[in-house]
């Protein structure tokens, strides 16, 4: 008996920028699924998936690899099941500004597929996008991990978590950093077809369903904050000395400042406290050994400024999602140090 289906309609919103490998992986990704289909139901007459490409502006899109794609206006718009916005190759606030002001183009559209409970799709910078077109009002969100502060300064009213790699809102997917569209697009298979499919295509195509955190790939440095240059100094400060005994006190006679004061200009600039920012300076510097070097965790836990293993153990793994010894095992150096005595 052949198996009957709709096919499900995806329109994929791009505007210049767009990451190339993104945008293609997500077209290459609706192929695999609807040949895969075709294997399974050879006797379905119907594709499980379709896809249009849409341009913020005219009718192509040059990809951020220089690449130029053909694309469909806007002025051509017709509705679908899910509306799928690719991420920009952003890697600034002011190249941010410029792919959110293209969005704005998009606007109408994802407002109008959201009042119609139509599946809204985008991961990394793309959720940025979702935001500043008023389709993420008091949900929660993922985003690329390096941006997270700046998404919590302009979009309060979205609950942001970094702890899961992919979020599921209602009707609204959001992915983490730059490759989470593949994890992406397999909930959005889940959502359009069924679980079963999705999980024997990702077994075809390789595809880990269980990497389910961004977490263990943070790396605080990064990470994009508003200039204060008291809160930088401190930053600085606390970079040098992140071994010695470091409390607010200690912060605020060095920097005489107020505990008030310190801790509102922090917030105000990276979203956190001064010791909070503290402990991400000295899980950074566990990870940098746990990756270069053979050295015993309560050697490390001694190096980075703290006594008590256990304790640090927690810590950790509530920063990364992964214990030390985990953590070890997956990011390690080839070319590490082969012996301890580098202390």
């Amino acid at each position: 008996m052949a198996a009957i289906v709709s096919t499900k309609i995806i329109n994929i919103l791009a505007s210049n920028s767009a990451v190339g490998s993104s945008l293609i992986g997500i077209i290459d990704f609706v192929q695999f699924a609807n040949t895969f289909w075709q294997y399974m139901h050879p006797n379905c007459d119907e594709t499980l998936l379709a896809y249009r490409v849409y341009a913020n502006e005219g009718d192509q899109i040059t990809l951020s690899n220089g690449l130029t794609i053909p694309a469909k206006p806007l002025s051509d718009y017709e509705d679908a099941d899910a509306v799928f916005l690719v991420s920009s190759f952003v890697y600034d606030k002011a190249a941010m500004d410029t792919f959110l002001k293209a969005c704005q183009a998009f606007k109408p559209i994802l407002q109008r597929a959201c009042d119609a409970n139509r599946i809204l799709v985008s991961y990394c910078t793309g959720t940025f996008g979702l935001a500043s077109c008023g389709v993420l009002e008091n949900k929660r969100a993922t985003t690329v991990w390096w941006m997270s502060n700046l998404f919590v300064q302009q979009f309060p009213n979205t609950t942001l978590t970094l702890d899961e790699l992919v979020i599921v809102d209602g009707n609204v997917i959001t992915g983490g950093a730059t490759t989470s569209y593949f994890n992406v697009c397999l909930r959005l298979l889940e959502m359009l077809s069924n679980e079963v499919f999705a999980i024997r295509l990702s077994k075809l195509l390789l595809m880990d369903r269980h990497r389910l955190s961004q977490q263990a790939f943070i790396e605080s440095g990064f990470i994009i904050n508003k200039h204060d240059e008291l809160v930088e100094e401190v930053q600085n400060w606390m970079m040098n000395n992140f071994a010695s005994p470091i409390s607010l006190d200690v912060l605020c006679d060095q920097f005489a400042v107020t505990k008030r004061t310190l801790i509102r200009r922090f917030k105000a600039s990276c979203n956190e406290t001064p010791l909070n920012y503290l402990q991400k300076i000295r899980v950074e510097k566990a990870k940098h050994y746990l990756e270069t070097t053979n050295l015993p965790v309560e050697r490390i836990v001694e190096r980075v400024g703290y006594e008590d293993a256990g304790s640090f153990r927690k810590l950790f793994t509530g920063h990364t999602q992964l214990t030390p010894k985990a953590y070890r095992e997956r990011f390690t150096y080839m070319n590490r140090d082969e012996v301890a005595c580098c202390d």
